[in-house]
C-alpha cells in the first residue's frame, strides 16, 4: 500500500477494521495491476475533487466496497461506476434511516413487506442508493430520499432504476448473507462477475 493508504489504515479503530481495510486494498491492487500490466506496489492514485480515487492514464474506471468477510469491486473500461456491499441484518435505527432516507414510495414498499423480506429489500434499496452516490462520487450529503432506486411500476426488474440514465444490478453474494449493487451509466456494458480467493490474482 502506499504511504497514503497506511496512514488511513494506521487511524482505524480496532485490528479487525486494520486487516479487513489492509485485504481490500492489496485486492485492488492485485486486480488492477493485472489489467495494467504494472506492479501492484508501483501503482499510483489519485483522488478526484470529490474524492473518488482514480488510476490515470489507464483508462479504467473502477469502485470498491468491503465489509468484515467481502470485497467488491466493479472495473470498467466504458464510463464511471459504483458498488457497495452490505451484511444482511437487522437494525436498531432502521425506522430513522428509513424515514430519513428512503424515497416515499420506497418506504410504502417497506411498509407492505412481508417480515421474512424486509431486510432484503432494504438492504436491496440502501446498496443502491450507495452505488449510485459512489459512481456519481458523491458520499452522506447526496439527498437520498428525493430518488428510488426501484422501478415500482415497472415490476422492480433487476436492473431497473428511477434515476434516468442509470444503470443498477443487484447481486445476491453468499446465499443472502451479503447483498450488493453496482451502478453505471445506461446502456451498461455486459456484466462479468468473478469470485476471488484471498489470493485473487490467480482467479482472473
Amino acid at each position: 500500500m502506499s504511504a497514503e493508504e497506511k496512514a488511513r489504515q494506521a487511524r482505524l479503530r480496532t485490528p479487525a477494521l486494520c486487516e479487513t481495510y489492509a485485504r481490500a486494498h492489496g485486492f485492488v491492487r492485485a486486480v488492477l495491476s493485472h489489467y495494467t500490466g504494472q506492479p501492484a506496489s508501483a501503482l499510483a492514485f489519485e483522488a478526484e475533487p470529490n474524492g473518488k480515487p482514480t488510476l490515470p492514464g489507464s483508462g479504467l474506471h473502477f469502485n470498491l466496497s468491503y465489509r468484515p468477510g467481502r470485497a467488491l469491486l466493479a472495473l470498467s473500461n466504458a464510463g464511471p461506476v459504483g458498488v457497495d456491499v452490505e451484511f444482511v441484518r437487522p437494525l436498531p435505527d432502521a425506522a430513522a434511516l428509513v424515514q430519513e432516507l428512503f424515497s416515499p414510495a420506497e418506504q410504502a414498499a417497506l411498509r407492505a413487506a412481508a417480515p421474512a423480506n424486509y431486510w432484503p429489500l432494504f438492504f436491496t434499496i440502501w446498496t443502491r442508493k450507495e452505488a449510485y452516490a459512489k459512481m456519481l462520487g458523491q458520499g452522506v450529503n447526496m439527498p437520498f430520499s428525493t430518488f428510488a432506486v426501484l422501478d415500482f411500476a415497472a415490476g422492480t426488474a433487476p436492473e431497473l432504476c428511477a434515476p434516468a440514465g442509470v444503470w443498477l444490478h443487484s447481486l445476491p453474494l453468499t446465499d443472502g448473507t451479503f447483498l450488493g449493487a453496482v451502478a453505471t451509466h445506461y446502456p451498461a456494458p455486459p456484466l462479468q462477475l468473478r469470485t476471488y480467493s484471498p489470493n485473487p490474482i490467480h482467479n482472473l
